[in-house]
């Protein structure tokens, strides 16, 4: 993870300049930071908000292969996400997991039964996996999705992909990135371009939002990967041309018990046949998600009223004895995908392939998915060279992100190891590992009395010594950090998240210096950040 004062050490370094400034700390500048870092080069990565605070946390939590996207006939995109999907699965098991899909295709459906099984069996090719995708019995149905509808069944198919923690996934790369010596700078904006003679990029200006002072800071090369916000910030440096149309997802949650599952289940949407998951974690059940064009803000986006309906009545039509309601959502969101603009009228029909350009010395790079990261950072940091002094471009090593293993591996009996030895009970000691990885034994060991190894609140699996741990090694500077993106409470149940909160104030207090004012503004500040999390929320 970060170590303690790496903010610090970021800030002393940035008089020093840089080989490469990486604006945007979703997956996609993670990934170009590693990248660059692993190859020798001085990088220092800078956000404007919190590592993966923007889409980074807000998708589907899916590492998939795209099975929709071979309808639009886009085999390289998904050829290359079913390459990535599978190197994920076998280089980090304690961030991507495999999950089962049960499609199940009813007699009507906008698109047959027979295609989603010819789909699938193009999809087994692509990926070229030994796991290929087969036909339930209705019985066997029901055994894995109580309740689900087999009136009319035509064929139900079972195929394998694969989930994560977006957030944390991002995290894993970043700190990866910082292990290999690249800066991070979070919570800092980037107001212009900084330019030599020639009118080349050569540096920006930006303001620390911690301190409000604004900041020089000189590199050989800037590469835009600030996602949706890449034309946004391609304006502030003096660039007009659009390059991206955004389009909306959004979700929403429901508890385990709600909708129980023992596998996740794509379904086609009544309205528009648009393939919707419902994908049961162990905090809950998140389904979703839509694909609207976005009009509007960047910086908060909402589900909005007629999004959630859509979905719940995409969970009626397949549960129609007793389907959810809005009573039973107990979060909602939305997410901002950085769509290149090809002029589809259809979001859905968008391309999702990356495109990396040059401008006046700045390197952007946009489009792409949460599962092909790593092919986009290889691609922007290759630009990049040839941008480099020939000195320097010379002494980088050639990219190595395919063989590495992010950060947190570790031994798939680590839980029970935590629970014998230190005696916590189970649940947290499986919630630590599945968040904190490796680090988890460190957070244990960290605990000053027994009482720190349980859960915070009844319900919950998370306890004090795991949030000591996350404020002194993830890289937390909020309280919205912790409770949003590192143990995602505030996204699986706000109203627990806002409980919770209180019981931190000593941990945070301690760790980060905070007066008793500061507290209670950090307390307010996550309060309105908590409402684009809820159904209340939704605009």
């Amino acid at each position: 993870m970060f170590s303690p004062g790496w903010r610090e050490e970021a800030l002393s370094a940035l008089n020093d300049g840089f080989d490469i400034i990486v604006i945007g700390g979703g997956i996609s500048g993670c990934g170009i930071a590693l990248d660059a870092a692993q190859r020798g080069l001085g990088v220092l990565l800078i956000e404007q908000g919190d590592i993966a605070s923007g889409t980074s946390s807000r998708s589907t939590k899916l590492v998939h292969g795209g099975l929709r996207y071979l309808k639009q006939m886009q085999f390289r995109i998904t050829r290359l996400a079913c390459r990535e999907r599978d190197r994920m699965l076998q280089l980090d098991p304690h961030l991507v997991r495999p999950v089962q899909f049960l499609y199940p295709a009813y007699e009507g459906d906008r698109t047959p039964g027979w295609k989603i099984d010819l789909g699938l069996w193009m999809y087994d090719k692509l990926a070229q996996i030994q796991d290929k995708h087969h036909r339930l019995t209705a019985g066997e149905v029901a055994e894995l999705a109580p309740g689900l509808l087999t009136e009319d069944l035509d064929r139900a198919l079972l195929y394998r992909d694969a989930m994560a923690d977006d957030a944390r996934l991002t995290l894993a790369v970043a700190s990866t990135a910082a292990a290999f010596g690249a800066r991070f700078l979070s919570r800092c904006r980037v107001i212009r371009a900084v330019r030599n003679t020639e009118g080349r990029v050569t540096g920006v200006k930006a303001r620390d939002l911690e301190s409000g002072k604004l900041r020089t800071i000189r590199a050989h090369v800037v590469i835009n990967a600030a996602g949706v916000w890449v034309d946004e910030l391609r304006a502030r440096m003096g660039f007009e041309e659009r390059h991206l149309r955004p389009s909306r997802g959004s979700h929403i949650i429901l508890r385990r018990d709600r909708l129980p599952l023992k596998v996740a289940i794509a379904v086609p949407a009544p309205d528009d046949g648009r393939p919707i998951c419902f994908i049961p974690h162990p905090e809950g059940v998140l389904v979703g998600t839509t694909d609207l064009y976005h009009e509007g803000p960047l910086d908060d986006p909402r589900p909005t009223r007629g999004e959630i309906e859509y979905l719940l009545r995409t969970i009626a039509s397949v549960y129609p004895e007793n389907p959810p309601g809005e009573a039973d959502i107990v979060g909602a969101f939305a997410g901002l995908r950085p769509i290149l603009d090809t002029h589809a009228e259809d979001p859905s029909e968008a391309s999702r392939e990356e495109d990396i350009w040059e401008e006046d010395g700045l390197v952007s790079a946009a489009g792409g998915k949460l599962t092909t990261w790593r092919v986009m950072a290889e691609e922007a940091v290759d630009a990049a060279l040839g941008l480099l002094p020939p000195e320097r471009a010379r002494r980088a090593a050639p990219s190595a992100t395919d063989g590495c293993s992010l950060t947190g591996l570790a031994p798939s009996t680590y839980a029970a190891r935590l629970k014998e030895f230190f005696g916590m009970p189970e649940a947290v000691a499986e919630a630590m590992v599945r968040r904190l990885g490796a680090l988890a034994w460190t957070a244990a060991a960290a605990a000053r009395r027994e009482k720190e190894l349980t859960p915070l609140a009844p319900g919950l699996d998370l306890s004090l010594a795991e949030a000591r741990a996350w404020i002194r090694h993830g890289a937390v500077l909020h309280v919205e950090d912790l409770l949003l993106r590192r143990v995602r409470i505030g996204m699986w149940d706000p109203d627990a998240a806002r409980d919770v909160a209180w019981r931190l104030r000593m941990v945070f207090q301690r760790e980060l210096g905070w007066s008793f004012l500061r507290w209670s503004e950090e307390l307010e500040r996550f309060e309105e950040a908590l409402e684009a999390w809820t159904p209340e929320g939704a605009g």
